[in-house]
């Protein structure tokens, strides 16, 4: 019976000792500064990207639709058939409604075909829509 109690409380400190790290990566995220994750594929350097980098049909690959749009000043969540305003500032987009900012998002990569962006919800990978 000691054996039960004591794998249970060993289970329960990992749990908790993966919570924290999870917390902080959120935490970091949440403050603008870099998980390590995030720092390794970035390879130290701080890349700028451009609205036109970002701007295009993409796709997450989970339907077969495109994911969303982004235009010049809003982005339309295609499922949703919604559009969001943004703002786009060195490698983070801003979503704004009523001229308040609610989510942002940083741009990991993006490219002709691929775009990765990071948030509290994880790094997300995308791909240029094609029909």
């Amino acid at each position: 019976m000691k054996k039960i109690y004591t794998f249970a409380f060993v289970l329960l400190l990992i749990s908790c000792s993966v919570k924290e790290i999870e917390n902080e990566s959120i935490d970091q995220h949440q403050n603008n500064t870099s998980s390590p994750t995030i720092e390794s594929q970035n390879s130290g350097t701080q890349v700028q990207f451009t609205k036109e980098d970002i701007k295009g049909v993409w796709t997450s690959g989970e339907t077969e639709n495109a994911s969303f749009n982004i235009e010049e000043d809003s982005i339309l969540f295609v499922d949703a058939f919604e559009y969001i305003k943004y703002e786009f500032r060195n490698d983070t987009l801003i979503y704004i409604e009523d001229n308040v900012p609610f989510f942002k998002t940083r741009v990991i990569k993006a490219d002709k075909d691929s775009l990765v962006i990071s948030n509290q919800d994880g790094i997300r990978r995308l791909w240029r829509f094609k029909d």
